[in-house]
Parts: C-alpha cells; sequence; structure tokens
C-alpha cells in the first residue's frame, strides 16, 4: 500500500526558499533540480522506512528519518516521519547537508489526528 507523502508548514517554507535560491542562480536547470527533488520526496510513498534514522532522531526521542538527495556540497538532507496508523509521510525540514542539526525543540510536530 502506498503512502501518503504530506509536507509540513516548516517544509513547504524550507522548499519555496530553496526553490527561489536555485532558480534565481540557474533559471533552467534549477528548476530541472527542483522538480527532482520534488520526485525524490515522492518517491517515499513507497517504502518510506528504507532511510535511516537522522542524527536529530536520538535527541528529539523520535523516529525522525533522513532522505539525502543531492550531490557534493551540494546535499540536502530531508527529515521526515512516518505515521503508521494513517499510512502518511510527514515531511518536516528540507536542510542543506551544512547546516547545523536542530535541537528537538526546533523540529516540526506531527498533526494530531483529528
Amino acid at each position: 500500500m502506498a503512502y501518503q507523502v504530506c509536507l509540513a508548514e516548516s517544509a513547504a517554507a524550507d522548499a519555496e526558499r530553496i526553490y527561489g535560491w536555485v532558480t534565481e542562480r540557474a533559471p533552467v536547470r534549477g528548476r530541472r533540480w527542483f522538480e527532482k527533488l520534488i520526485e525524490a520526496l515522492h518517491s517515499l510513498d513507497r517504502h518510506p522506512s528504507r532511510c535511516p534514522l537522522a542524527r536529530e532522531a536520538r535527541e528529539s526521542k523520535r523516529e525522525i528519518r533522513c532522505l539525502l538527495f543531492g550531490k557534493r556540497r551540494g546535499i540536502y538532507r530531508v527529515l521526515y516521519e512516518v505515521d503508521e496508523k494513517r499510512q502518511i509521510v510527514w515531511i518536516l525540514h528540507i536542510r542543506h547537508g551544512a547546516l547545523r542539526d536542530l535541537g528537538p525543540n526546533e523540529l516540526e510536530r506531527l498533526p494530531e489526528e483529528g
């Protein structure tokens, strides 16, 4: 069964900022690169547990996973959690690999069941 992939508000803001940055520097190639990033996010609809736990998982006491995207100095870390009960992959943050790790209080929380 395929999972639904959803972006938390923080991840949507991250994606918007990344899109602006890459398309400003490379209008054509940047758009293509961003489309591949979005494809990578949606690839989590199948076997989302395939990625390892993120460095932030231990301190936050949450099963936050990390999908790596990009090459060399352009690696991005996609931090996400899997809601097995609702079959949803929640993308929490999309961060450049050179940025410091997030602390437990900086991590987006999953929406409550409603």
